[in-house]
């Protein structure tokens, strides 16, 4: 039902400001239309996406089926939130074992050149 509003909103608003820019400022009409369409689809974004009575009695129905569950209405939260968890990532070395990992270099590489005959 909001989208219909919104629908109706963009035409009432988008064509008056097209005819106006048009007759008003002698605009072209390709100018005059895109700008009448862009105001129209701005106006359309804000209205279709309100909440009305419908998206309340969701909200209502949601916390009387599960009462420890966050509302309807927060989902998109809930959603960003999800989105930003961090995942199974690549295994890093930590700095210890990079230094005991060069200490080990190290004493091999002593080590081999001790073991060398002279």
């Amino acid at each position: 039902m909001q989208r219909v509003r919104g629908l109706i909103a963009a035409v009432l608003v988008g064509a008056p400001l097209g005819i106006f820019v048009t007759v008003t400022l002698h605009a072209t009409t390709e100018v005059a239309s895109l700008l009448g369409f862009v105001v129209g689809l701005a106006v359309f974004a804000v209205v279709a996406t309100g909440t009305d009575t419908h998206d309340l009695a969701a909200d209502a129905a949601w916390r009387e089926a599960a009462r420890d569950l966050p509302p309807v209405s927060d989902r998109i939260i809930l959603e960003r939130s999800q989105v930003s968890m961090p995942g199974p990532g690549k295994q890093r070395r930590s700095p210890v074992r990079v230094l005991k990992d060069a200490e080990a270099t190290q004493s091999v590489g002593t080590a081999s050149q001790g073991a060398e005959p002279k």
